[in-house]
């Protein structure tokens, strides 16, 4: 589902918002903002201090952090503020610089400024080039409108280079060349947005930025403003051409969400500005299929199938949905809230619980509901057996649910389709339409299945061998398509594999599906999901860094994940010669470097 004008107007009229980790960052946002707009800066700093661009750079960022430490004490909010730092890691969702990983191209005239960048290493994060004292200072001047060329002239901020042999040894050569990307970039920007965050519309990262833009309310909100408007002509708007653009922008957004926005008093006009910019945050900042699929749940179908091809991360994308719903902060363990753990006590939190299980050809009514079952006692080897009644896992967990309606419990069925289910679900097929509505059971009293239960299954939807929904079950159901995310791999592999071997990597599996889709004419629901892509970690050392994946590794990937799942898509095909000849054209040019 996009973002569109009526869902964004619908969260906000129903103030969606929530306390949770982006919640917290923003406060904290406004408030380091606020702090530093207060700092009174001394001109020795600007003298004594920097920018020091040939010590700041490179590889010798997380160094000079800690000296940076031992002389001013707000390193640590700029890394915050900036680098998209948590306290453990930094956070790409959270940065604010986009920097491109490659060759000296990248930093061309015609660099292409919207672009995301893979690199999550501190020296990409515009920090390690900027003490404190001048973020501050270039806040101080925007605050009070001077103009981008006076701010950058009195706070000497500089953009993050991973080296100097690009621009050279000479200083104003390294400054001149900085303010002129700069005056594109985003940071400027952000923290223009933030310092006169009473007037803007002010989201706390640029992937909240580039994602609000992107959707189809931002670029229906972008020609309504100006035609010429494109996400990308915002993107890479000068600094002080931006500044006129996205005051427009921003009163657009609220007139369009509040009534008489312009006729509401000044502090009534910085709340809603406030709350649009948190609103715009946490809708745009996660993964959209999160968002999506709690959203299909909380205000559609209780009950949703995640399918899509194989390794496209269902059962993560199912346990990310459960952290969302029930608003676990991001240090937190998810097993804390697993059902089967607490399911003597359930007062240890007030937010809910959640059971994952896995369905297999063997999985019954009697397990997933209950029934009369053998039971051996404590006499293994005795030769009578007695039955007992037993409920199943499911029934368990209604019946808490029932009696805990003030908490949220998710029910993740992982494979669901790999099971008989008619047979499983039995009378359920009621029970799952109408909440909270008694049914008979054979061996039970009463039974219902409370409104604040929510399902979750995933399936492969190339398993043609197995079950697949009928037409009286599949209307219970809102069904949620999951594609690969094949961007995941250059976050994940970042930290042990060389940028250009990376690089590499990432366009091998790029062209594989495409291959997949055209050359073995499969169609897009063949292509392979990230998950598979990412067992190539499986033959790296995992406490080394900057390796190169070689034809040994992408050999192995290939024989021991990637064919025989190949084989397994090809079924009888396999027999064909010319589709051995293309699976064998493919081999080579996905493990030949």
């Amino acid at each position: 589902m996009t973002l569109t004008k009526d869902k964004v107007k619908s969260l906000f009229d129903k103030n969606y918002t929530k306390q949770n980790d982006i919640s917290k960052r923003f406060d904290n946002i406004g408030k380091i903002c606020d702090d530093f707009s207060k700092l009174d800066i001394a001109d020795i700093y600007i003298k004594e201090f920097g920018p020091l661009i040939d010590g700041l750079l490179g590889q010798n960022g997380s160094g000079n952090r800690e000296h940076m430490k031992e002389t001013i004490n707000l390193i640590d909010e700029l890394w915050f503020l900036i680098g998209g730092f948590d306290g453990k890691k930094i956070q790409a969702k959270y940065r604010i610089i986009s920097s491109s990983r490659g060759s000296k191209e990248n930093y061309s005239e015609n660099e292409d400024y919207s672009t995301s960048g893979q690199s999550l290493w501190a020296n990409s994060n515009f920090v390690t080039n900027n003490y404190p004292h001048q973020i501050a200072k270039f806040l101080q001047d925007i605050a009070s409108n001077k103009s981008f060329e006076e701010a950058i002239l009195n706070s000497k901020i500089v953009l993050t280079w991973r080296t100097t042999s690009y621009l050279g040894n000479d200083e104003n050569n390294f400054f001149e060349a900085s303010k002129e990307r700069l005056k594109k970039r985003f940071p400027p920007k952000f923290l223009w947005m933030w310092a006169k965050k009473d007037e803007v519309i002010h989201p706390i990262s640029l992937m909240a930025f580039r994602n609000f833009l992107n959707s189809e309310y931002g670029q229906s909100i972008l020609t309504e403003v100006d035609k010429n408007y494109t996400p990308e002509s915002i993107t890479n708007m000068s600094f002080d051409d931006f500044k006129v653009a996205w005051k427009n922008i921003s009163d657009k957004i609220s007139g369009d969400l509040v009534e008489d926005f312009e006729q509401k008093k000044d502090e009534e006009k910085w709340n809603i500005i406030n709350e649009i910019s948190l609103l715009i945050s946490q809708i745009c900042i996660e993964e959209t299929d999160i968002k999506n699929i709690s959203d299909l749940l909380q205000t559609g179908n209780k009950a949703v199938i995640l399918w899509g091809p194989p390794g496209t991360g269902k059962t993560y994308e199912s346990e990310q949905v459960v952290k969302e719903l029930l608003e676990i902060d991001q240090d937190e363990n998810i097993e804390d809230y697993l059902f089967s753990k607490n399911k003597i006590n359930l007062s240890t939190n007030d937010k809910g619980y959640y059971e994952i299980i896995q369905f297999h050809p063997n999985y019954t009514y009697q397990d997933f509901i209950g029934g009369i079952a053998p039971s051996l006692g404590n006499k293994i080897k005795s030769d009578t057996i007695s039955y007992e009644l037993r409920e199943g896992i499911f029934k368990r967990f209604c019946d808490k649910a029932k009696q805990n309606k003030n908490q949220q419990f998710i029910f993740i069925i992982d494979e669901i389709n790999r099971a008989e289910l008619s047979a499983v679900f039995g009378e359920l097929l009621y029970a799952l339409e109408y909440r909270d509505k008694s049914i008979n059971l054979p061996y039970f009293d009463e039974f219902s299945i409370p409104s604040n239960v929510y399902i979750i299954g995933t399936m492969n939807n190339v398993d043609k061998s197995l079950v697949t929904f009928d037409l009286a079950l599949r209307r219970r159901f809102g069904f949620f398509k999951l594609m690969p995310k094949l961007e995941v791999i250059n976050e994940v592999l970042s930290e042990l594999v060389e940028d250009k071997s990376l690089e590499n990597y990432y366009n091998k599996c790029i062209n594989l599906n495409k291959a997949i889709e055209t050359k073995l004419e499969l169609g897009k629901d063949y292509q392979i999901g990230q998950a598979y892509f990412l067992k190539i970690k499986d033959f790296l050392e995992q406490k080394k860094s900057d390796q190169i994946i070689s034809s040994f590794e992408l050999e192995k990937l290939w024989v021991y994940n990637i064919e025989p799942l190949l084989e397994e898509y090809l079924g009888m095909g396999m027999e064909d010669e010319n589709i051995q000849a293309k699976l064998n054209n493919l081999q080579k040019e996905f493990v030949e470097n």
